[in-house]
């Protein structure tokens, strides 16, 4: 016997279908068959089958039925093979999920310990090193000519000659001929003044014959007066004597006046010849006088070089004409060279205070020391400086000496002092080529030796910290201080710490500190990193250091050695 569900009739259908889909939308239809297996008795062959309901129009409603699904509200029991298989499935899904919480769910995280922080950060050291030697300091500078002359023509004339060197860039020697003007007219002048020279020596001497002619004529003129006078005595006399009348009288004094009269005019004569000799002398002085400035002029019309030097510009050609005062010709003296370089406060400061022939002094001799400080300023002028350049492939070098500052201060654009460095041979020595000569306008470096007298100390460049500071491991103890970048060698820098390091000379612990801390403190205690077995680490050949005496020999260090006795600059 089969079960079927009812059936609702194709008229509503449609009715059904959209109750069903409401009430029921994710419910599948069930459905549940019963078969009789017994099989039928009659003869028929045929099982017996129930009476279908029909519609009212005749139709079987049992196809309509089972696409319609079951009817709401069928409450009929399910089989037991259901009943387990659901029981089976919920059972695994409430195991799955106890599972999943217990070991997939949040888990505890588990505790770490962490180890104990050090007190003590552990560092890299290296030694203290004092800087033994001179400081160099680079820096650029440009060749300047020692002096350049402008040369001009004293006279006028035409330039009937002109030297092949009177170009720029030729070489001139000292006392070359560089030009010749036209000297007739000076030549005459010359001969006219020689004349007029003559003329008043002759003038000259005939003033000195009449001088001579009026002396002797006084000469004579004093006799015959004396005679006159001795002459009207005797007659005095005898008209005493009443001898002789009173008109020979009168003759005897008209004769002694006479006398007289001609002794005084041969004295004023000699007075005029005096006076004239003394005129023809001043005229004969002014014409030698002129006569000189005319041969002067008579050879400045050959003007010659007074230099060694090259020339830099020209202005004159042959046949061409020169008036006075026209400068030609402009000439560079290479005798010797300058270079001038800018150099800040700093640097300058290690020249002032280098010491170029200081020795060791010792401390039991102040008149010593003292005449050391007495002499700083003579030392300072003698700081030596290497000009180099390099042309091509050749590197040539140059002895210079620091001469002097050029100007009176420091320059208002740069905020430097404008030096000037002497270069006494301007060739240049270097083996296996040929020299090469400083020439203006040239760019080449200028390393300056100084000495100086004031402790430094040599550090690998990798220990200087930002802000130009300097970790120090004081006993135990970090110890930031400032320091003043002196000079460059090689990988290390040479540092003047400021305070200088007077305390520390006698801190046999005190050690630089070369690898970086991430919090650095003023105080905070630090400790030195054991050395590795393979010998690697911080260290003078790890860190670039050279072979500078340690701080605690006072052997090599003659500065540690005599720290009380310093030359101030």
């Amino acid at each position: 016997m089969t079960h079927l569900p009812n059936v609702r009739s194709p008229q509503s259908g449609s009715s059904g279908s959209r109750q069903s889909t409401d009430l029921e939308p994710d419910t599948a239809p069930t459905f549940e068959l019963e078969t009789n297996e017994a099989a039928p008795a009659n003869g028929s062959g045929s099982a017996s089958t129930p009476e279908l309901p029909r519609s009212a129009g005749g139709t079987n409603l049992a196809s309509n039925e089972s696409s319609a699904g079951p009817a709401l509200g069928d409450t009929r029991p399910s089989s037991p093979l259901h009943f387990v298989v659901n029981l089976l499935v919920s059972a695994a899904v409430l195991g799955a999920a106890i599972y999943g919480y217990t070991f997939l769910g949040e888990r505890q995280r588990p505790q770490r310990s962490k180890p104990a922080k050090s007190p003590v950060t552990i560092v890299a050291t290296d030694d203290v090193r004092f800087h033994s030697g001179p400081v160099v300091i680079d820096v650029n500078g440009v060749v300047v000519p020692l002096r350049e002359l402008r040369l001009a023509s004293e006279v006028a004339g035409r330039v009937v000659e002109l030297s092949e060197n009177v170009r720029a860039g030729r070489k001139v020697k000292q006392g070359e001929v560089l030009i010749r003007l036209d000297a007739t007219e000076y030549e005459l002048e010359v001969k006219r003044l020689q004349a007029l020279a003559q003329q008043e020596a002759a003038e000259e001497n005939s003033v000195q014959v009449g001088i001579e002619n009026t002396l002797q004529l006084q000469s004579l003129a004093q006799k015959q007066l004396e005679i006159a006078r001795q002459e009207r005595e005797r007659i005095n006399a005898l008209v005493a004597q009443r001898a002789a009348s009173a008109s020979e009288v009168d003759t005897a004094r008209r004769a002694e006046l006479a006398a007289d009269a001609s002794l005084v005019e041969l004295e004023n004569r000699r007075r005029e010849l005096t006076a004239q000799l003394q005129l023809v002398t001043e005229k004969r002085s002014l014409t030698e006088v002129l006569l000189e400035r005319a041969r002067l002029d008579l050879s400045r019309c050959e003007i010659k070089s007074p230099i060694d030097g090259r020339v830099v510009s020209s202005e004159v050609e042959e046949q061409s004409f020169l008036p006075t005062g026209t400068t030609f010709i402009t000439i560079e003296d290479t005798s010797a060279v300058e270079v001038r370089a800018s150099l800040t406060a700093d640097q300058m400061f290690w020249i002032w205070n280098s010491r170029s022939v200081l020795s060791t002094l010792a401390a039991s001799d102040p008149a010593q020391a003292e005449k050391a400080v007495t002499d700083a300023d003579r030392f300072n002028s003698a700081v030596s400086a290497t000009i180099s350049s390099v042309i091509g492939s050749e590197a040539h070098q140059w002895s210079a000496v620091f001469e002097r500052l050029d100007g009176v201060g420091i320059d208002l654009n740069t905020r430097t002092y404008p030096c000037l460095f002497r270069v006494e041979s301007p060739e240049s020595s270097l083996e296996g080529s040929a020299s090469r000569q400083l020439t203006r306008g040239m760019f080449v470096d200028v390393s300056i030796e100084t000495q100086p007298n004031q402790v430094l100390v040599r550090v690998a460049e990798s220990a200087v910290r930002p802000g130009n500071r300097l970790w120090l491991n004081v006993d135990g103890k970090l110890r930031i201080v400032p320091v003043t970048i002196v000079s460059r060698t090689g990988d290390d820098v040479v540092v003047q710490i400021q305070p200088e390091l007077d305390h520390l000379c006698t801190l046999a612990s005190t050690r630089i500190i070369v690898s970086p801390i991430s919090d650095p403190v003023e105080g905070m205690p630090v400790g030195g990193q054991p050395p590795s077995p393979s010998g690697e680490g911080a260290g003078p050949g790890k860190t670039g250091q050279s072979d500078s005496p340690p701080i605690g020999d006072t052997t090599s260090n003659p500065i540690q050695a005599n720290s009380s006795l310093r030359v101030d600059g």
